[in-house]
């Protein structure tokens, strides 16, 4: 290939958002042959809520910028799921949503105070003050016992409120828009009726119903380039052969061997057709589910007639070093800014960390500030090929793939500012350090700049950890995997069997009983449980507070297609597949007596730490989202508070500033909710600072310093009461904000707070048994 002295004035910026939410509709429902009417029911709201936000928000604000380009990648299964939703289709919260509270039972009151409060915290319940007040009624960390002990002191109107304050919050700023209902009832309150309750629900029906009309609006106007992923989500490489995880990790355990190539193949050709009938276009490019790529799985996507696919920076270091081809001359980064072809297929591999900026830092950030951040570092990873041999023609691009539907929960005004933003500054075409930043979707980048990169060797991984441990290894997961696989070969018996798939409405004699077969359902039903989101749930290390309801749908569907097959469901398929699924979700434990550990930054036993309070921090529910820190430890005696930041890897602790907020729930308003920051530098090892929040302004400006302070493992703190001026008794909360250069990139938890209780004189008589 020759080559040329690139003009490196022209970068392309390619941004992928993944639009995606598992299937949450009962067996009953699922595509295929069944009873005309039949009930559609979801078992969660998430399709619906974030139709009428994020997925909505999103094009709208393209809408607003004609000269924005981005990549909107939308999963048939949930293309699917928001056609149900337009069309009637009902789930649980809903129906709660539209019965009289008088009438709620107390099973139903537990639900609607354990669900209703699953929201931003920071950003929809704390500056509603009658949805912060049913909080801390309910209890900010209340578990089912509390729930159902405080359960029948909530009145009729608290739970309408509850419910209407929900459905209210969710709703994105699309919707809102010059909607006087709306802003009437942000006004309000509280106080609501049975009516502002069916009127906000419908509301957000509303919204879900424009979400793709608009989709195909901006996909005509050419500023929107529209592409899908296999059917219903499922780790294609998996699909091809299980034992490709080994590849990245070749001591892993794993189930018996899972190996259908036909089910993938299946997967793709079903989400494009599905996905071209619905949008009225065909997807010349793919998002693999969790971007996962193998040799095996590119072969399936190529002869599906796949023009390009994304995925993650980590499968193209791991294939350029199986190919022996060291990164190209100059930095690494320039091996990034460039499109490959293996198999006949254009791959793109997305720049980790600034699509995890997006995804999880800058909501904390002006959004101004945020999207020139943003745009510095697209223009310095491109920087990395200012002497990186490119063909004549070649362009560099850099390419950004997140999820397109969580982050703007966690921004101001539900990610508005920001994302106005980003697109006003793309429509601009802005230069920055000399380059000239044009976004593009991948399909044009290709057709402007069609010089791909062949590659030799592609390794098999997904964009966690470039490897598949998410979804397969852990015990669980390879439980149901092995559940999966034998109702995969049973099927494949029952098939043989017949002769032919196209059997529906057979019947087949089994003993006295005469069962219908209905192969072309029992197949889709296998098709659903192939989805990733059900392997992501089990195990380790990602927990929800719907665990058991994953595993239940899970088993639903390996029931329904056993039962199509004309086949009894083995008795395994009515127990959890994961026994502890109830205990899954607990990540806060009070502290339960007096510690006094020595502060080394080392576990040097195992009991200095153990009667602590702990917040473990979960693995994020959406792509990717993998934190920083993995547990905040709180304890005290009567003199000193005791902290204890585990990092997920230690080397973190060299490079960012820990900030540990304390703030006095009782005080409300402006630069008061949090008072005191302890702040932990690098740069200063050897103690700790204490800076104090301006009541006016919430500044924080330096008060005091102190130690002891150390970081190894983990970074671990003493700071007495004193110094705080926390009297005994007083009840605070604690947010551990990790810094750079002053600003925000990770808060813990994401939402809420830690509850703390400084010790007065009775707890050392009230925790005398676990103290001893």
């Amino acid at each position: 290939m020759s080559t040329a002295t690139l003009n490196h004035d022209l970068l392309h910026l390619a941004i992928l958002f993944h639009m995606h939410q598992p299937y949450y509709v009962e067996p009953t429902a699922v595509p295929g042959p069944r009873d005309a009417d039949a009930e559609t029911r979801a078992l969660l709201p998430w399709v619906r809520l974030h139709g009428g936000s994020g997925y909505l928000d999103v094009a709208t604000c393209l809408l607003r910028h004609p000269g924005a380009r981005i990549t909107v990648n939308l999963v048939p299964s949930l293309i699917l799921q928001i056609e149900g939703v337009v069309a009637g289709q009902r789930d649980r919260y809903m129906d709660l949503a539209e019965r009289r509270m008088e009438d709620l039972d107390l099973s139903e009151r537990e639900f609607l105070l354990a669900r209703f409060f699953s929201i931003n915290w920071s950003r929809a319940v704390e500056p509603r003050g009658r949805y912060r007040e049913l909080l801390e009624k309910r209890g900010r960390q209340a578990g089912a016992e509390e729930i159902r002990r405080r359960a029948p002191s909530f009145s009729p109107q608290e739970l309408r409120d509850l419910t209407v304050l929900f459905n209210l919050s969710w709703l994105g700023f699309a919707v809102r828009e010059g909607d006087q209902a709306l802003a009437r009832l942000e006004r309000q309150g509280g106080g609501y009726s049975d009516d502002d309750l069916r009127l906000v629900v419908e509301k957000g029906r509303a919204g879900c119903a424009k979400v793709l009309p608009l989709y195909r609006t901006l996909s005509e106007r050419g500023q929107v380039e529209l592409s899908c992923s296999a059917f219903y989500h499922p780790i294609v490489p998996l699909l091809c052969d299980s034992e490709v995880a080994r590849e990245a990790q070749p001591q892993a355990e794993l189930p018996a061997r899972f190996s259908y190539r036909e089910d993938a193949m299946a997967q793709i050709h079903r989400g494009r057709e599905a996905f071209e009938k619905s949008l009225g276009v065909a997807a010349a490019g793919m998002w693999p589910p969790e971007g996962s790529l193998s040799p095996a799985a590119l072969s399936c996507y190529a002869e599906a007639g796949t023009t390009w696919l994304c995925s993650d920076e980590g499968n193209l270091w791991r294939s350029l070093q199986m190919s022996g081809e060291a990164p190209p001359h100059g930095s690494p980064r320039g091996a990034l800014c460039r499109a490959y072809r293996h198999q006949g297929v254009a791959l793109f591999f997305r720049d980790r960390d600034l699509s995890d900026r997006i995804g999880f830092r800058y909501a904390q950030d002006d959004a101004e500030a945020a999207v020139t951040d943003l745009l510095q570092g697209v223009a310095h990873t491109a920087g990395a090929v200012r002497d990186f041999p490119l063909a004549t023609g070649e362009v560099p691009i850099v390419t950004l793939a997140l999820d397109g539907e969580n982050p703007w929960e966690s921004y101001p005004d539900r990610g508005r500012p920001f994302l106005d933003a980003l697109f006003s500054r793309l429509a601009q075409r802005p230069v920055v350090d000399g380059l000239k930043i044009t976004p593009v979707t991948f399909s044009e980048h290709l057709r402007a700049a069609p010089v791909t990169r062949p590659l030799s060797r592609l390794a098999a991984g997904s964009w966690i950890d470039s490897d598949f441990h998410i979804w397969i290894g852990d015990g669980v997961k390879n439980r149901a995997w092995g559940l999966l696989g034998r109702a995969r070969a049973e099927y494949a018996r029952v098939v043989e069997m017949a002769g032919a798939v196209e059997m529906a409405g057979a019947v087949e004699t089994a003993g006295a009983v005469q069962v219908a077969i209905d192969l072309p359902r029992a197949y889709e039903m296998l098709l659903v449980a192939q989805g990733s989101d059900w392997f992501w749930w089990f195990g380790e290390p990602f927990h929800s507070g719907e665990d058991a309801l994953y595993d239940r749908l899970f088993r639903q569907y390996l029931l329904a297609a056993y039962l199509a097959m004309g086949r009894s469901p083995p008795a395994e398929l009515l127990d959890p597949v994961d026994e502890h699924t109830a205990e899954a979700g607990t990540v806060y434990q009070e502290p339960r007596a007096f510690v006094h550990p020595h502060i080394d930054g080392k576990r040097s036993s195992y009991y200095e730490w153990s009667l602590a309070g702990c917040y473990r921090v979960p693995r994020g529910a959406s792509m990717a989202d993998r934190p920083d820190l993995s547990a905040i430890h709180f304890g005290f005696d009567r003199e000193t508070l005791y902290l204890r930041v585990e990092p997920a890897q230690a080397a973190l602790l060299c490079h960012a500033e820990v900030a540990l907020e304390l703030s006095d729930p009782a005080h409300k308003g402006p630069g008061t909710t949090t008072p005191m920051r302890i702040l932990y530098d690098p740069a200063k090892p050897q103690g700790w600072q204490i800076l104090a929040a301006a009541p006016a302004t919430g500044v924080f400006a330096p008060l005091s310093r102190g130690t002891p302070a150390a970081a190894a493992d983990s970074l671990e703190l003493a700071v007495p009461w004193a110094q705080l001026g926390v009297a005994p008794g007083q009840r605070l909360q604690l947010v551990v904000r990790l810094l750079r250069q002053g600003r925000t990139w990770a808060r813990y938890p994401r939402d809420g707070s830690i509850p703390l209780t400084a010790p007065d004189d009775r707890f050392e008589a009230a925790h005398w048994i676990t103290s001893a």
